[in-house]
C-alpha cells in the first residue's frame, strides 16, 4: 500500500508536466533543420572548439546539457552533436562559383491522380548564362467572350445599343430561336512549377569566393561559443533566428524560470509569470518552446546549484 501511495504522489507531481499548450502541426511548428549536403560535409571539413561548461544552450526548448563543444559543420552549426542552425551560407552559393557549375531548371508537374511530383529536367544553363537570362514568362491568350465583343462594338460605335441579354430581342427585330449547345466540362491541367537545382561534376577548388563564405561561418561558430564562454546563453528553434543573450539576462533567467516552468500548467500563466520576474527578452516563439519543455526545471535548477556551488553565479569570473 505504502508503494502504491508513494507511486500515485510521484505520477499526481508529474501530471502537470505533461499538461502543454494546444498542439501545433510538425510543419507548422518545424521538426529539424535542413541537412547539410554530404558534399558540403566532405569538402568544408569541420572546425571544432574545445569543450567547456559556461552558459546555457536550448535547442527548440530543450536544454542541452553543458559541457558544450560547438563546431563548424560544414555550412551550419552543431553543439555536442546536435545541429542548431540550418544551413548559414547554402552549399549552392559555393558551386555557383565552380567554373563549369551549371543550373539546370526542372518542371514539378502534381498529377491529380497521385500526390507524387513528376519531374522532368529541361534546358541547363551556365550560372553566368542564367545570370543573363530575364525571367521566363509563359503568356497566355485572352479569352474573348460575348461581353468583350459588345465591348469593343460599343468603343467603335457613335450611337452605342444596350447589351442584349440572352434570348431576347430588340424591338422590331424577329425573335430568334437560341440553341442551346451542351459542352462537356473541360479538364483542368496539372499546374506546372519550375525548380532549378546547381549541377557540377568537377573537382571542388577554394577560392577567393568561399574563403569568405568558410571565413564568415566560422565566425558565427566563434561568436556563439564567446557568448557561451562568458555565460550567456543561446536559443535556436527551427521557427527562429538564433537568438544569444548576455550572463546578466541569463542569470536572471536561470534564477527565476525552473520555478515558473514547475509552477504553471497553461501557456498563459507561464507566460504572465515569467514577465513578472523580469524574463522579457524572449520571443513568444522561444517561451512556446520552453513551455513545451517544462520538465527541463529539474535540470535547470541542478545547473543554477552547479553554477552557485563554484562561486560563479552573480560573479564576473
Amino acid at each position: 500500500m505504502k508503494v502504491e501511495r508513494t507511486l500515485g504522489l510521484g505520477l499526481a507531481f508529474l501530471l502537470p508536466f505533461l499538461v502543454v499548450a494546444a498542439p501545433e502541426s510538425a510543419a507548422k511548428r518545424g521538426t529539424a533543420f535542413a541537412k547539410v549536403p554530404k558534399q558540403a560535409l566532405v569538402e568544408l571539413k569541420a572546425t571544432v572548439g574545445k569543450p567547456f561548461s559556461a552558459g546555457l544552450v536550448f535547442v527548440n526548448g530543450k536544454f542541452l546539457d553543458p559541457p558544450y563543444k560547438v563546431e563548424r559543420y560544414g555550412t551550419a552549426l552543431r553543439i555536442n552533436g546536435v545541429q542548431v542552425t540550418n544551413e548559414i551560407i547554402p552549399w549552392t552559393e559555393f558551386l555557383k562559383t565552380q567554373p563549369g557549375a551549371r543550373i539546370e531548371k526542372i518542371e514539378v508537374h502534381q498529377s491529380a491522380d497521385s500526390p507524387e511530383a513528376n519531374s522532368a529536367p529541361v534546358a541547363a544553363a551556365s550560372v553566368s548564362e542564367q545570370e543573363e537570362m530575364g525571367p521566363v514568362v509563359e503568356e497566355q491568350e485572352p479569352e474573348t467572350t460575348a461581353a468583350s465583343i459588345d465591348d469593343i462594338d460599343d468603343l467603335f460605335d457613335d450611337d452605342p445599343k444596350p447589351a442584349k441579354k440572352a434570348g431576347e430581342a430588340m424591338a422590331g427585330e424577329a425573335a430568334e430561336e437560341v440553341p442551346i449547345v451542351k459542352t462537356s466540362p473541360q479538364t483542368t491541367p496539372a499546374p506546372k512549377h519550375v525548380t532549378t537545382k546547381i549541377v557540377f561534376e568537377g573537382e571542388f577548388k577554394h577560392n577567393s569566393t568561399t574563403k569568405k563564405f568558410l571565413e564568415k561561418i566560422n565566425k558565427e561558430r566563434e561568436a556563439v561559443e564567446t557568448t557561451l564562454r562568458k555565460g550567456g546563453s543561446c536559443f535556436f528553434g527551427t521557427r527562429y533566428k538564433p537568438v544569444s543573450r548576455d550572463r546578466f539576462l541569463t542569470e536572471m533567467f536561470l534564477s527565476s524560470m525552473p520555478d515558473v516552468m514547475k509552477d504553471n500548467t497553461s501557456f498563459n500563466q507561464f507566460s504572465s509569470a515569467a514577465r513578472a520576474k523580469g524574463i522579457t527578452f524572449l520571443s513568444e516563439s522561444v517561451m512556446r518552446d520552453l513551455f513545451r519543455n517544462r520538465i527541463d526545471c529539474f535540470r535547470l535548477q541542478a545547473r543554477a546549484k552547479a553554477i552557485k556551488d563554484a562561486g560563479k553565479m552573480g560573479t564576473t569570473r
